[in-house]
């Protein structure tokens, strides 16, 4: 890992990134790896809690399989009486107009925990969908006050289980498991995941952080800003789809955890379904549509058109990867953050520094070297 290291060190030094954290481990032990990189104008070390956007998305899966696993909810459950508020403005039938008006109609299929669970329940961000994007520009009813039924007050994008957009509904998610056992997300999560993992950084409300960088330009460099807006800035509650603090040691033992399939946070069979592709054909051909394009990914998402989606990530769905092996999971956060785990080569690592935007060109070759960098590491 040394030339790695190297080529990270050089990038801080360039003022390419302002610091970086990046850890690997396989099955058998042998891999045990954990470096932390910073510049002068940058403090990084492997303590540093990160904001991890979407990385928090992971864990809400987890959780609420936990409770599928108790018999409180089943994945084909209908699950809009807990959340209502998440269709209650309907299905979108066409464009929104200038004034914020629409027509909409009511879902004529179930919201179930599944399609939540793998973005195919007809909801989508404002990035995701530019209708939705016009929507919370010009509608004079939609306010946002740092809530989920607030900041996501969108009418859905498609019909459930029919397409599939990157959306909010972890953070859906997140409110059926507060509903369901009674409490905070916070308390969850350290009952039930970080306290049987040994994690002791986590939080909703980490506070302290590195500062953001959000680079105006390729060319520009990575200037930390401490006043750039956040993904949790003005958060009111427990957004299972984004808020989480952690440091990346204690978030490799929640990967790690999956890898080895030790049961300390799921049974096996579990486990396993996590690592299966999970959408409808329509729903598959939606993401892979959604991946030709899209701008917001962070990671090396190559065009071979072999995706579907697991239960907790992006679900690698054939063989013509240079690197990974069929049904390795991975997902990223906005602020350059990423995970990946590939049971078969027996491998998982996660990479993260703060820098926005997301999919920014100048972070993704260093995350794309790291993970190749993992498997030439593992002999693979």
């Amino acid at each position: 890992m040394e030339a790695y290291e190297s080529i990270v060190s050089k990038a801080v030094e360039d003022g390419v990134i302002p610091g970086a954290i990046f850890l690997a481990s396989d099955v058998e032990g042998k891999l045990r790896y954990s470096r932390a990189v910073s510049g002068m104008n940058s403090t990084y070390t492997e303590e540093t809690a990160l904001e991890v956007a979407s990385l928090t998305k992971l864990v809400t899966t987890i959780a609420v399989l936990q409770l599928v696993e108790r018999g409180l909810i089943r994945l084909e459950d209908d699950v809009s009486h807990l959340i209502p508020e998440f269709s209650s403005r309907g299905v979108l039938d066409g464009d929104v107009n200038d004034d914020g008006s629409y027509t909409s109609h009511p879902p004529r299929n179930t919201i179930t925990l599944h399609r939540l669970l793998t973005h195919s329940a007809g909801g989508a961000y404002t990035f995701t969908d530019d209708r939705i994007a016009k929507f919370v520009a010009v509608s004079p009813g939609y306010v946002s006050n740092g809530t989920i039924n607030s900041d996501f007050n969108f009418p859905l994008s498609y019909e459930p289980g029919e397409g599939w957009r990157y959306s909010n509904s972890l953070d859906r998610v997140g409110q059926i498991v507060e509903k369901l056992t009674e409490l905070t997300l916070e308390d969850y999560f350290k009952n039930n995941i970080f306290q049987p993992l040994g994690i002791s950084s986590a939080s909703f409300w980490g506070g302290k952080r590195p500062p953001m960088v959000v680079r105006a330009h390729p060319n520009a460099r990575a200037v930390p800003d401490p006043e750039a807006p956040s993904f949790t800035t003005g958060l009111k509650e427990c957004f299972g789809g984004q808020g989480l603090f952690i440091n990346l040691p204690d978030y490799m033992k929640i990967l790690r955890s999956l890898l080895l399939d030790d049961q300390v946070l799921l049974k096996r069979e579990t486990t396993a379904l996590m690592f299966k592709p999970s959408l409808s054909s329509a729903s598959k051909a939606a993401l892979i549509q959604e991946l030709e394009s899209a701008t917001w990914t962070v990671g090396d998402i190559p065009k071979t058109k072999e995706y579907d989606w697991g239960l907790g990530g992006l679900l690698i769905d054939g063989d013509s990867h240079p690197y990974r092996r069929r049904n390795t999971l991975l997902w990223s956060g906005a602020p350059s953050v990423y995970w990946f785990i590939d049971r078969s080569a027996g491998v998982c690592g996660v990479f993260g520094t703060q820098v926005l935007p997301p999919s920014d060109p100048v972070v993704l070759p260093l995350i794309k070297a790291f993970e190749e960098t993992v498997y030439i590491q593992k002999g693979l």
